[in-house]
């Protein structure tokens, strides 16, 4: 659980699952900095390069993912930004994302 500037409590699990459902993310963290909410997301990079998709062109999709998901979710969940990560996200033995690690 995070905790908002504005006190809310927000469940960064629900909101990852959502985003995880968008074209062209494969997993994703929801984080808090600097008070705003921050994905940071590993891309599909299966479906990107089948479908020959530039670093622009991924960036502009992930814009349109953050648009999407901030339209189903109440405001105080709202993601201000998109990191694209390199790498797969550390994990646990139960396959867990190691939340910790990427704070």
């Amino acid at each position: 659980m995070l905790l908002t500037a504005s006190g809310q409590n927000v469940y960064p699990e629900e909101i990852e699952a959502r985003l995880n459902n968008l074209p062209y993310v494969a997993e994703s963290v929801v984080l808090l900095r600097e008070l705003r909410l921050v994905a940071l997301v590993y891309p599909d990079m299966a479906a990107v390069n089948a479908d020959q998709i530039t670093p622009e062109k991924l960036d502009a999709i992930m814009q349109e993912n953050r648009q999407t998901l901030n339209k189903s979710v109440a405001n105080y969940e709202k993601i201000s930004a998109i990191e694209l990560v390199d790498n797969e996200f550390k994990k646990t033995p139960k396959k867990s994302i190691k939340r910790f690690l990427y704070s």
